[in-house]
């Protein structure tokens, strides 16, 4: 039976969620709470591979000898972020509203 390396998969949705959510942030502020959170989970993703790719792609031979593609990792990374960090990205822009108030820079 195949044994996917569950530390290895976590170890990378770590090192990719500074720049999601670092990508999320801005969007929070510039488009606000509903876009944030559709970026999140879209093309947050791709922004965080493309930054892993250039500023750490090296690495990405430490998760090949793992037998860990960079399709593999994608759709790892696409399910947590989809069934762990979802929930917990709505709740943190939620309170954040309510603390701060909603502060978009654009209204659409």
């Amino acid at each position: 039976m195949y044994n996917t390396p569950t530390r290895a998969l976590w170890n990378f949705y770590k090192d990719i969620l500074l720049y999601i959510v670092a990508f999320t942030i801005l969007s929070k502020i510039v488009f606000g709470n509903l876009t944030a959170v559709l970026i999140f989970i879209t093309i947050g993703i791709f922004i965080g591979f493309l930054a892993f790719y250039l500023l750490k792609k090296q690495e990405f031979y430490f998760y090949y000898n793992l037998g860990l593609t960079k399709w593999k990792l994608f759709k790892a990374v696409f399910l947590i972020n989809l069934l762990i960090g979802t929930p917990i990205v709505i709740i943190t822009l939620m309170v954040v509203t309510m603390i701060f108030g909603d502060f978009k820079l654009l209204s659409i």
